[in-house]
């Protein structure tokens, strides 16, 4: 298995094959993203319809529990809690962005977890039972998109009423043919949405809605794929 030596640390991960995460052949992926700080304030909101879509959903299945993967610095998080203060709220996020939310943000629980690594989260199964994950503008970053894909999967089994994914659409921002990588220097790849929805499925993933939302509130149109995801029904009806 191939690896990388990032800042001194060697990491192994599968090959980056475009075929391993349904990309066409050829397709440049960016081996070594730079990380994303959330601290740019250009007064723009990024996909801006998927929390309060998020919070539909929790509504919609009387959760009170929003488990944020990739939380940033909780920004999108602040304004539903000032919706839904009584709400509880969970971020995951590393390194800066984490700590800033456990030392700057009054509520929620902050836990520091590394997406590209992490398999399961401390999270009881009755606060599980409550919630839906959110992990939105994020799948992007990782070199190691399968591991978090995992362990969204093994949330909604565990009990998580639903999730809620998004990312960019390549075809819709640079076209379809678009050999990479991304433009924005933290993204490792952008799939065009036929390849996105592919890549859940392969994970294991249960995709039962799937729409594009705006990619910002300035003028960016429907460029962001909007993935639901729930667990798989059981089979032959029988009961877990």
């Amino acid at each position: 298995m191939p690896t990388d030596d990032v800042a001194g640390q060697t990491i192994t991960h599968p090959t980056l094959d475009p075929d391993h995460y349904f990309l066409p052949y050829g397709y440049e992926q960016r081996a070594v993203p730079e990380y994303f700080t959330d601290d740019v304030e250009d007064g723009i909101t990024w996909q801006p319809d998927v929390y309060p879509f998020a919070a539909q959903v929790a509504r919609d299945h009387g959760c009170d529990v929003i488990v944020d993967l990739g939380c940033g610095r909780g920004g999108k998080l602040v304004p539903l809690h000032a919706g839904q203060p009584d709400w509880q709220y969970i971020g995951v996020d590393v390194g800066a962005n984490i700590s800033w939310c456990q030392e700057n943000l009054a509520f929620g629980r902050w836990i520091e977890a590394d997406l590209e690594t992490c398999q399961a989260l401390p999270i009881d199964d009755d606060v599980l039972s409550r919630a839906v994950i959110v992990c939105s503008d994020v799948l992007e970053h990782l070199v190691r998109p399968d591991v978090a894909a995992g362990l969204i999967g093994s949330l909604l089994q565990r009990g998580a009423r639903a999730a809620v994914l998004s990312t960019p659409a390549r075809e819709l921002r640079a076209g379809a043919a678009d050999p990479g990588p991304p433009r924005n220097v933290s993204h490792v790849r952008e799939w065009a949405s036929e390849e996105f929805r592919a890549f859940l499925t392969g994970a294991g993933l249960n995709i039962t809605d799937f729409s594009h939302t705006r990619s910002d509130d300035a003028g960016g149109g429907m460029t962001t794929q909007l993935a639901l995801l729930q667990a798989h029904p059981p089979v032959n009806g029988s009961q877990e």
